[in-house]
């Protein structure tokens, strides 16, 4: 396959497989985006006199066919293609003619991969804080369904004091809405139109930049065309960095699940439809799950660290070194969406052993308790904590679910305060799906309009 930049000479067959092996399986991932980058292009140039009215027409053809084949798994990257934008303007060349050439027209691979990726990310974003928000829902349906349930609290990997299975839950509602905002900022620092920049150094013709941006669907143009390109790698190392507090979220909830589903503890059982079991021995009965989760944190950390490291201590303008940051943010993101899609079953198929949980609250973890009651009387704080501490006469209540109650302020056992977080939620969720469908609109049409020039 020709190469865009193919002179006369050809590249060492063991060179050329280093650089761009690993590079297509991710590049297979960017046809769309491409495409959709490529039809905006197409479109641009003919608004400002480049091509014609008839060429156009003929390359969103080309472009749609190109679209359908990718549908129908038959346009696939292969050893020889450069990458994804050498393939589809080597296709389009062949199958209209030299509007196929012509599209190129103000733009370099450079910006053309970054406009790609933005795309890509744009749409995997939205589908993680889809999900993301659909997470919290189950969580407050957890809390609404087994919400006062008495359960032990730990500090220190040890009991410490009562708390509830609505307060534990809770917890995570309220990280989810705090992964939501950094997914929120980390969507806006990626919605900005690269595309013009070229090289990183703009072209001498009149690209009509904002034009393109609104045909894309991205909020606004990134301005600085040297900027478009040192971005590359920090812009990334932002939105690994929000992925990475989702998967953190996870980390801590699938790390409960392990310790809370010991048979030591067995405060939760897991549905069977979950879990695996032992090759040897027939007892065994492993939330796998939970384990993989759990190590999903770790994966993208390094990640983040990877692609930190990737692209510091290089000079502004592109360096070939970007290349690698391009598997790295791809696999984060799907990794990302995969990881919440599942913590979504496994807190649907998780239910409280109420009998365990109540055993669990041992006498001594509500000494606390002993100590405010004292203070309610009038006894110093420090006074009461030395009386109780002394005389260890611990007593475990009758009424559990009533002394619980009684921590009434916000965020206690008895005002968990769920409101605050649904009213946010709903926000949220409005927000996605406004970005959601002006997305869908703009690309569909943007496509669609191929369609329609077809007929």
């Amino acid at each position: 396959m020709k190469k865009l930049w193919q002179k006369n000479w050809e590249m060492d067959k063991t060179i050329e497989a280093f650089e761009t092996r690993g590079d297509l399986l991710m590049d297979q991932k960017l046809v769309k985006a491409d495409v959709c980058g490529s039809v905006a292009q197409a479109m641009m140039l003919q608004k400002i006199g480049i091509i014609s009215e008839d060429e156009l027409a003929s390359a969103k053809k080309g472009l749609l066919k190109i679209m359908l084949l990718e549908s129908c798994g038959q346009f696939q990257l292969e050893a020889g293609d450069e990458d994804v934008h050498t393939k589809i303007e080597n296709y389009l060349t062949k199958e209209v003619g030299d509007v196929g050439q012509k599209i190129h027209t103000g733009r370099s691979r450079n910006d053309q991969v970054l406009t790609a990726l933005r795309l890509y990310t744009k749409e995997i974003l939205l589908s993680i804080w889809q999900a993301e928000i659909k997470l919290q829902k189950s969580f407050l349906t957890f809390v609404d369904k087994f919400g006062d349930v008495p359960m032990p609290g730990y500090t220190h990997m040890q009991k410490a004091m009562p708390s509830t299975v609505g307060i534990w839950a809770a917890s995570f509602v309220e990280s989810i809405a705090d992964d939501i905002l950094a997914l929120d900022l980390a969507y806006l620092l990626n919605d900005k139109s690269p595309l013009g920049s070229a090289a990183g150094y703009g072209v001498p013709l009149s690209l009509d930049r904002q034009y393109t941006a609104e045909l894309l669907g991205f909020s606004k143009v990134q301005i600085s065309p040297i900027y478009c390109q040192n971005s590359r790698g920090k812009i990334e190392a932002s939105i690994l960095s929000s992925l990475n507090s989702v998967l953190l979220t996870i980390n801590k909830f699938a790390s409960d699940i392990l310790f809370f589903t010991t048979s030591e503890c067995g405060y939760f059982e897991v549905k069977n439809e979950l879990c695996s079991g032992s090759s040897i021995m027939p007892q065994k009965k492993n939330v796998d799950i939970a384990e993989l989760l759990r190590s999903k944190a770790n994966i993208m950390t390094g990640n983040y660290v990877s692609m930190v490291g990737i692209s510091s201590n290089l000079i502004s303008g592109y360096n070939r070194d970007f290349q690698d940051t391009k598997k790295i943010l791809i696999e984060s993101l799907e990794l990302a969406l995969e990881s919440v899609l599942v913590t979504d079953i496994l807190i649907n198929n998780i239910s409280p052993d109420i009998e365990n949980l109540e055993k669990a609250l041992s006498p001594e973890i509500f000494a606390t308790h002993s100590a405010l009651s004292l203070v309610e009387k009038g006894v110093m704080f420090r006074q009461a904590y030395q009386t109780v501490g002394l005389e260890r006469n611990f007593e475990k209540p009758k009424d559990l679910k009533g002394t619980l109650a009684r921590s009434s302020h916000l965020g206690g056992a008895g005002n968990l305060a769920l409101d605050s977080f649904v009213h946010g939620m709903k926000k949220s969720e409005s927000k996605m799906k406004n970005e959601l469908e002006k997305y869908e609109i703009i690309i569909n049409n943007l496509l669609k309009e191929n369609n329609e020039k077809e007929k």
